[in-house]
């Protein structure tokens, strides 16, 4: 009789089994791979261990079920992983500092970039807002998300896209003055990239980042 852990066993084994034929076999995204029965037939297992290991790859972003199609590879897309993450982040009650730390270091990767090609200046300019008595919060998200932008690659716009969502998601209480002080902090890291003087700007978004998650703790609703 077969146990549940020998079958759980006989899932993950199927599992790597299909990782493993799709770069064998070089499939790329929306490649089709072959049906529950071949897959059981090749591999000597039954169809429902195929069909449990294929809802697990499913589940987890590799593969995707297309009606009419069968199972197909699916397109990168860690987006409910690092969701998942800054939800147990949540309820573990982690320091919102050591996240911001993990923001920050994305935005210093996108000013390396910008260092070696300046074509996202103009874009980051395009997201100053110089009133402060209309400076929202979507306004801050956008400064940030410009400098993001520097960076053409879709895993890294899938993370650290999420991890800044999750700055924006509690209400939080600002005066003028925070407003302020946010706008003189845009305007400094922007003319410091313009300027070319890219460790300044690191400095610059250092300070102003660490500063926010102090702000961030302190202010939320």
């Amino acid at each position: 009789m077969e146990t549940a852990s020998g079958r759980q066993s006989l899932k993950e084994k199927m599992v790597e089994n299909i990782k493993a034929y799709i770069l064998e076999e070089h499939l790329k995204v929306g490649d089709k791979l072959p049906t529950e029965r071949k897959l059981a037939e090749d591999y000597q297992v039954s169809r429902s261990v195929v069909r449990e290991a294929l809802s697990y790859l499913e589940n987890t972003g590799v593969t995707e079920s297309v009606q009419g199609k069968g199972t197909l590879v699916k397109a990168q897309d860690i987006t409910s992983l690092i969701e998942g993450f800054l939800f147990s982040f949540q309820v573990s009650q982690g320091s919102l500092k050591d996240l911001m730390m993990l923001r920050l270091t994305f935005e210093l990767a996108a000013i390396d970039v910008m260092e070696r090609n300046q074509t996202a200046l103009d874009t980051i300019e395009r997201a100053l807002v110089n009133d402060a008595s209309s400076f929202t919060r979507e306004d801050d998200k956008a400064f940030h998300q410009s400098i993001l932008e520097a960076v053409n690659s879709p895993l890294f716009k899938q993370m650290s896209t999420v991890v800044q969502a999750y700055f924006y998601q509690s209400p939080i209480q600002s005066t003028i003055e925070d407003n302020e002080l946010s706008i003189h902090d845009h305007n400094a890291i922007y003319n410091a990239l313009k300027a070319q003087n890219f460790p300044k700007a690191k400095e610059l978004l250092t300070q102003h980042l660490l500063r926010g998650a102090t702000f961030y703790d302190e202010n939320r609703i």
